[in-house]
């Protein structure tokens, strides 16, 4: 199928809903008679005897997900995992602080596959975490940090004078991924005092895991926290929050970039394509016309019809009008944050003689001229957007895993303009 601009994908499948048609397996297709209706609200497609919109909407939501770098939405089960705090945080960061500028426009938060214990002695507590890291081939991994939390080995409270060291390991080989049996790197290494969140920069380490996707098994990192002597405290020791239930389970933050400068340049060349079309539009139409230039535009009716004509035609001129969009309703749940947005629409006809507030291009006042003289022979020119703003999205894509994508294009309506 042909491909859809975010925005332009939201507003159809909106209008389809809007019509009565639902999206779901579990909902009949609709009849040869509500089709015809539904079509013609969806840009007059007439002449078909049966449109098939459960097709196209599956079409649809397919194209959108590609636009995500996904091939199918989540499970039920992965979406009503709660995603982390920290990606939670990050999100109201870069949208509320516009003065926060991202090192990376996706960001995405792993969970360890497995944990296993390595643990032999109460003062040092050794764990081996199993990661599935995969990267769309066209990103490049800018930066990737492992955080854990700290905490006492008993439900205890962590005062500021207890304190021990955690050192992090690239454990690369080995029969078993639960043996730290294999060859390992040192990766970093942290005094830490009390508890909380301690974070460590692994960028190296997971760009030689998303370079080596394909000749790498498994992706797994030892961490060892070593405790001071705590005598005299309740916390007995430190350890590393592991439990399957705990919102402090560690995670893998990668930070990466896509190739958004391609998207652009793709699009200024489409551009310069239409604007070519559009010279050779104008020119065999001034062609065309040549015998008529002289010719007066014609006037019908009274003075009265004619100002209510032109009131009419003042209201309904094409302009930017409100457009509500909630996920849940569309059925996209997977979408964490925003829950709803304002998406904004264009409303509102293309009128002779087009004004400079609709930006019209020089074919659409060609076209809109012909029209004018003839409506057999053109239609009017359309209101459509003429220029699009991103929104930063949380998702969780087909894996579940929690993403950010910062400034996501073309998902919000900014100006209107006759084309």
């Amino acid at each position: 199928m042909l491909y859809f601009g975010a925005w332009t994908l939201l507003y159809v499948i909106l209008i389809v809903l809007q019509s009565g048609t639902l999206m779901g397996n579990q909902h009949s297709l609709p009849t040869k008679e509500n089709s015809h209706k539904s079509s013609g609200e969806l840009g007059n497609m007439e002449g078909e005897a049966y449109f098939n919109f459960k097709a196209f909407l599956e079409n649809l939501k397919a194209d959108f997900l590609r636009n995500l770098n996904l091939s199918v939405i989540p499970s039920q089960e992965k979406i009503k995992e709660k995603p982390p705090q920290f990606m939670i945080d990050l999100y109201n960061r870069y949208t509320q602080d516009k003065s926060s500028s991202p090192i990376a426009n996706i960001v995405r938060s792993f969970r360890p596959e497995d944990i296993s214990s390595l643990s032999s002695l109460e003062m040092n507590q050794k764990y081996i975490l199993l990661f599935n890291v995969s990267i769309p081939w066209h990103e490049e991994v800018t930066k990737a940090e492992l955080r854990i939390h700290i905490a006492c080995q008993k439900e205890a409270e962590c005062f500021p004078c207890v304190h021990g060291n955690v050192v992090i390991y690239d454990v690369h080989e080995g029969h078993n991924w639960e043996e730290a049996e294999g060859v390992k790197n040192f990766l970093a290494s942290r005094e830490i005092q009390g508890c909380g969140w301690v974070t460590f920069d692994v960028s190296s380490t997971v760009k030689k895991w998303v370079k080596a996707e394909k000749t790498r098994t498994v992706n797994r990192l030892e961490t060892a926290v070593k405790s001071y002597d705590p005598s005299g405290f309740n916390c007995e020791h430190l350890n590393i929050s592991v439990a399957a239930d705990s919102n402090h389970l560690p995670s893998l933050i990668v930070f990466s970039n896509d190739h958004g400068k391609r998207v652009k340049a793709s699009h200024a060349e489409l551009q310069e394509m239409v604007a070519h079309e559009q010279e050779d539009m104008l020119k065999s139409l001034a062609k065309d016309h040549a015998p008529h230039r002289r010719n007066s535009w014609p006037v019908h009716g009274t003075h009265h019809s004619l100002s209510r004509n032109k009131r009419s035609i003042e209201l309904n001129h094409c302009r930017k009008t409100t457009l509500h969009v909630n996920f849940k309703e569309i059925g996209w749940n997977w979408i964490i944050a925003p829950p709803d947005y304002e998406a904004f629409q264009c409303k509102g006809g293309c009128f002779y003689p087009l004004t400079d507030n609709v930006t019209p291009t020089k074919h659409a006042i060609v076209q809109t001229l012909v029209h004018y003289k003839n409506p057999k022979k053109a239609v009017k020119a359309c209101c459509v957007p003429t220029k699009l703003e991103a929104i930063s999205m949380l998702y969780k894509d087909e894996a579940g895993t929690p993403t950010l994508k910062y400034e996501y294009e073309g998902m919000k309506v900014a100006e209107c303009g006759c084309r």
